[in-house]
């Protein structure tokens, strides 16, 4: 679900009241999403006899957010196999590997046996082919943050699971609460450009790819209380040095892996930044790495990257 931002010289107020009406609208809209999910999806009844046995208990997830949320689920006992890409929680590099984001090994995943398969909308080719060979999929959207919220308790309804999920919304929902009260008391809305990938080995940034119109970024601006820099119409926007200067960003969040940070370094990253001074985000000492791996993965735990850039949009009061 997609904010948007007022503009024009309205009173801030009625910004932040807007902005609040969008964030309770999408937490309902996670819930009213889910159950309908659940009633397209489950095929069977909830089971009768011992705990959890009409459920699939052969689970493939083929991306690192599915895998996120059968762990939080704790269903990784079911977990039989995943994608290539999957690294988090630790002990899931134990699991078989049955391709990648596309390139499924079907062969690698017959053997494995599985009685459903969990994927991506955007891998939603894959579940036609699987279809074929009589193997259940779930597919699940992870594009926006009323799709994640929904997916968790799809998921744990699914698998039988459905109490652990409502635990986890629960906790997700009122954190999310917390940052909206947050944002709606400050008193400005400061324009802030996501990078979300860029030339790291020039010495300066180059070749930049923004956050744009749409996806989850766009929202954890506007949740965090901020406006989002770029106002153009495309997603994932390529922004050249005078594009920069035109936007001329608050504040910066710079999306950088954790290799980056420990080869290249902080120190280093911010020179890099620094090489345009006209940037009030640069003046003001506003550019934020986020680098860890839950910040690149939008999944269950998005509300960590949410609370991030609530922090980098209005640093809490000391």
């Amino acid at each position: 679900m997609a904010a948007q931002t007022i503009y024009g010289m309205k009173a801030h107020t009625e910004n932040k009241n807007y902005k609040a009406v969008i964030l309770i609208a999408l937490v309902v809209a996670a819930f009213i999403g889910s159950h309908l999910l659940r009633q397209k999806l489950i095929s069977k009844p909830p089971p009768t006899g011992d705990e959890h046995a009409d459920y699939p208990q052969r689970i493939v997830a083929l991306a690192p957010s599915l895998v996120e949320v059968v762990y939080q689920l704790k269903l990784d006992d079911r977990l039989v196999g995943i994608s290539r890409f999957c690294k988090y929680p630790e002990d899931v590099t134990t699991k078989p590997v049955v391709g990648g984001y596309l390139d499924l090994d079907f062969e690698a995943l017959l053997k494995l046996e599985p009685d459903c398969v969990i994927l991506l909308e955007e891998q939603n080719l894959l579940a036609g082919r699987l279809h074929e060979l009589g193997i259940k999929t779930l597919v699940i959207d992870h594009a926006s943050t009323s799709g994640i919220l929904s997916s968790i308790e799809v998921i744990g309804t699914n698998f039988g699971k459905g109490s652990v999920a409502d635990d986890i919304m629960a906790g997700l929902q009122e954190r999310i609460k917390i940052i909206a009260e947050r944002a709606q008391k400050t008193p400005n809305n400061p324009r802030v450009l996501v990078c979300i990938s860029r030339d790291t080995s020039s010495p300066q940034p180059d070749r930049i790819i923004a956050a744009g119109n749409a996806g989850v970024h766009q929202e954890y601006i506007t949740m965090a209380g901020g406006t989002n820099a770029y106002q153009g119409t495309i997603a994932f926007p390529s922004i050249s040095r005078e594009k920069l200067l035109q936007i001329n960003p608050d504040i910066i969040i710079d999306l950088i892996s954790a290799d980056t940070l420990r080869d290249i370094g902080r120190t280093q990253l911010l020179k890099q930044w620094s090489s345009y001074p006209e940037l009030k985000a640069v003046q003001h000492q506003k550019i934020i790495f986020l680098h860890e791996n839950k910040h690149m993965i939008p999944g269950p735990r998005f509300v960590d990257t949410l609370e991030a850039f609530a922090d980098a949009i209005h640093p809490p009061q000391s």
